[in-house]
């Protein structure tokens, strides 16, 4: 690491949303593609595509929303520091950044849901319902067919 930057990101807004880019970014998205790879081909159910994108999507978005104001105001904030302002004027400074966190995860937790949903659709097995008077007079008449 370069000493400049770490001076300037440490203990800032910055290391969450870069690790968030990292951790959330690539490791769930692996997972969530492992996911609707595998799950059907166990299940021989598909998950409706246009949905699947909405999880993308919202998803996506969500992590941009995070990850970039966090970024940007991180970086401020290690410059206010290093300029010496009162602490309290960071964090005064970081609430148009944390408002755009807040939304950025929404949207990642509604993204949640839907992978929920998803995962629901693409294993649950419905249970049917046999009346057994039926099913025993089938057997039944089908042995005097015979």
């Amino acid at each position: 690491a370069f000493k400049y930057t770490n001076l300037l990101w440490h203990f800032t807004d910055f290391t969450v949303g870069h690790s968030h880019l990292g951790f959330y970014g690539i490791i769930s998205f692996a997972i969530w593609g492992g996911v609707y790879a595998i799950v059907p081909r166990m299940t021989g159910k598909e998950p409706k595509q246009h949905i699947v994108g909405a999880h993308f999507w919202l998803a996506f978005i969500g992590l941009l929303f995070y990850a970039i104001p966090l970024s940007i105001g991180g970086t401020l904030k290690g410059m206010m520091w290093a300029d010496k302002k009162p602490f309290i004027d960071s964090v005064v400074m970081m609430f148009d950044f944390w408002l755009w966190r807040a939304i950025g995860g929404s949207l990642m937790f509604f993204a949640h849901i839907v992978f929920a949903y998803n995962f629901y659709k693409m294993t649950y097995k419905r249970e049917i319902e046999i009346d057994v008077n039926e099913e025993a007079f089938k057997q039944l008449t089908a042995l005097t067919e015979i």
